[in-house]
């Protein structure tokens, strides 16, 4: 195995504090990322574009108008340092390090505890790619290449399949019976539904399908 390879792992940020170091364009990709998934962020920069600056008016982040201090970690689950200052970027790598907190030093791998992924989203499906750093530029190539592919009956059926999730953890205890019901709705006649665009159809064989594998014990 690659002494590089990174572990990919979805987090929950939702109202988790974040610390975005820097202020520009960089810095505003990465706050609007952070926002889309709710989290509380704070961006510590003596300047800021003025999108940022309109947002930190509303109330929708916390700016704090002046240089990196250590003590701005307090709290964080990640950081992202995304100045044009290497001395601030290495602090910020160096003092999240020695707190173990999850920090990102834009185009600096070697400061990076984690990497950021390129993110493509339909509805709740959410498709990431990454190089291990090795070329973002060819990982947002190739979201944009998949998410071109990626059909919106993708999202219908993750929708069904989360609304069954309930009934079939009450029906189906074990599981693994529940993997092989849900494992059979994605492989078989019920995506072929939802790609022909009868949803109706597809949630009443999912269901018919449930009652088989409940009365049979799966």
């Amino acid at each position: 195995m690659s002494r590089e390879a990174y572990y990919p792992l979805f987090a929950d940020l939702r109202g988790r504090r974040c610390l975005v170091v820097g202020g520009g364009p960089v810095a505003q990709r990465k706050v609007t990322t952070l926002l889309s998934y709710g989290a509380q962020v704070t961006v510590v920069s003596p300047d800021v574009t003025g999108r940022l600056a309109a947002s930190a008016r509303r109330g929708t982040i916390r700016h704090v108008a002046r240089r990196f201090r250590p003590p701005d970690l307090n709290g964080a689950w990640l950081a992202f340092a995304a100045t044009d200052d290497e001395r601030i970027n290495e602090a910020v790598s160096r003092h999240a390090t020695a707190r173990r907190i999850f920090t990102n030093v834009v185009d600096q791998k070697p400061l990076c505890s984690f990497i950021a992924p390129a993110i493509a989203r339909r509805g709740g499906l959410v498709l990431a790619v990454s190089t291990g750093g090795g070329s973002p530029a060819l990982a947002k190539q190739l979201r944009s290449d998949l998410a071109r592919t990626l059909g919106t009956d993708y999202a219908r059926m993750l929708r069904l399949l989360k609304s069954l999730r309930a009934s079939a953890k009450q029906r189906l205890p074990a599981y693994q019976d529940r993997k092989r019901y849900f494992d059979r709705l994605v492989a078989g006649r019920v995506f072929d539904l939802i790609r022909r665009g009868r949803t109706a159809s597809a949630r009443r064989e999912a269901l018919a399908l449930l009652a088989r594998a409940a009365g049979n014990g799966a």
